[in-house]
């Protein structure tokens, strides 16, 4: 064993969505700390909604992110909600849920077949 102390980074991950980091820190050949990171840099998309009707919010919030648009939807319509003092009937909450649960399906069958499936093949 070596009572050297080490860091080891990884800037760049590739498969992540957004900007990923790894680091690890070694004492004496053994893991003491580990660090990861997505940074996602800010892209303003509440510019987009300034002087706009609030039933704009949806649509355009859609927009941030394309592998989980009913996320950043539902996000907007219960702010709105939310402000607004509007309670949701129960079948409606219901409905949200399960296209909530769409979306889960359908983002994991994304990351598993285009973000994970090359490593597992051994593809670029």
């Amino acid at each position: 064993m070596s009572d050297s102390t080490r860091t080891i980074q990884v800037e760049a991950l590739a498969r992540v969505e957004g900007e990923g980091r790894f680091k690890v820190g070694l004492e004496g050949g053994k893991v003491v700390r580990s660090e990861f990171s997505i940074f996602e840099p800010p892209r303003y998309f509440e510019g987009l909604l300034r002087g706009r009707s609030y039933r704009d919010a949806p649509d355009v919030t859609s927009r941030i992110c394309g592998i989980c648009p009913i996320a950043y939807i539902m996000g907007a319509c219960h702010a709105m909600e939310d402000a607004l003092g509007w309670q949701i009937p129960r079948p409606i909450a219901d409905l949200r849920r399960l296209i909530y649960c769409g979306e889960w399906i359908q983002s994991h069958v994304l990351h598993t077949h285009l973000l994970h499936a090359p490593d597992f093949l051994g593809l670029p």
